[in-house]
């Protein structure tokens, strides 16, 4: 393989044969041996050579966990304030391929916290501006846009061959499609929710005794919610972050941080409470 360069591990970390590769390189090595980028990857994986893209993910992650996360498939379910969060966030961390649900277009409303949209996208399609932008962002990750909405009847195949759920929805009736259709399949299932200053995420795995229902129960919407408190970009943004952070912990085989517990987010006070959820 051309364009590896010398080893980036420090001495004492065990991986003092760890190499690096520019994507140019990588990428014209791929088109040579009529490989996918991702299957280059893996390729370069196993002869201990990574990307110089994610150098820096080392040592918070070790080379398996990375190995893991560019082998994963994750379902992101919207791509407004915290689905264009995560998107770009688990691309830049290397998530091997995205599956992209969302039916919406942009609007002017959404400047102020979907970081995917600007003056120049408004009115087009939220999922094909998302695909694009990982694309962009990382030539490695595997994109399936689906534009379109999630509903009961599609839930379950839209979770089908993935590894991880992402709730980024707007409304309580796809959430429930949604977390249902994961628990049936029997994957993870990450929630987000954002309103005003606040936030909230929790995260059911298979067979837990929890799902949604013990957190909303009769409460109103979220479109009630939003309509009331409006939205504010860094809530949206820490919200999107934290479940990208939760994403990451899962995928990489570590411990869910808020299985069967809410993190609420007070964006106005600073405070962040976590506490368990209760039948």
């Amino acid at each position: 393989m051309v364009g590896a360069h010398e080893p980036i591990v420090s001495p004492g970390a065990g991986d003092k044969d760890l190499r690096t590769v520019a994507d140019e390189a990588l990428l014209a090595w791929a088109e040579e041996q009529g490989l996918s980028p991702q299957d280059a990857l893996m390729q370069a994986f196993s002869r201990r050579i990574i990307p110089s893209r994610y150098s820096k993910n080392l040592n918070a992650l070790s080379l398996e966990e990375q190995r893991r996360l560019c082998g994963s498939t994750v379902l992101v379910c919207g791509c407004g304030g915290l689905g264009g969060i995560m998107v770009q966030l688990l691309a830049r961390a290397g998530v091997g391929r995205l599956r992209l649900v969302d039916d919406d277009v942009f609007t002017e409303s959404n400047l102020n916290r979907q970081l995917l949209s600007d003056s120049d996208v408004l009115s087009q399609s939220k999922v094909v501006i998302a695909e694009h932008t990982v694309r962009e962002v990382n030539p490695f990750v595997v994109v399936e846009a689906v534009r379109g909405r999630l509903t009961s009847a599609n839930a379950d195949l839209l979770v089908q061959g993935v590894d991880l759920v992402l709730d980024a929805l707007d409304n309580l009736e796809s959430r429930r499609w949604l977390a249902a259709a994961a628990r049936r399949v029997g994957v993870a299932f990450v929630h987000g929710a954002v309103a005003g200053w606040w936030g909230q995420v929790s995260t059911f795995l298979p067979g837990s005794s929890f799902d949604l229902e013990s957190i909303y129960t009769s409460r109103r919407s979220r479109d009630d919610a939003e309509q009331d408190l409006g939205v504010l970009g860094p809530a949206a943004a820490t919200i999107g972050s934290l479940q990208a952070l939760e994403a990451l912990r899962l995928l990489c085989g570590r411990a869910a941080a808020y299985s069967d517990r809410l993190l609420y987010f007070d964006g106005e006070s600073g405070r962040i409470e976590v506490v368990p959820l209760e039948c």
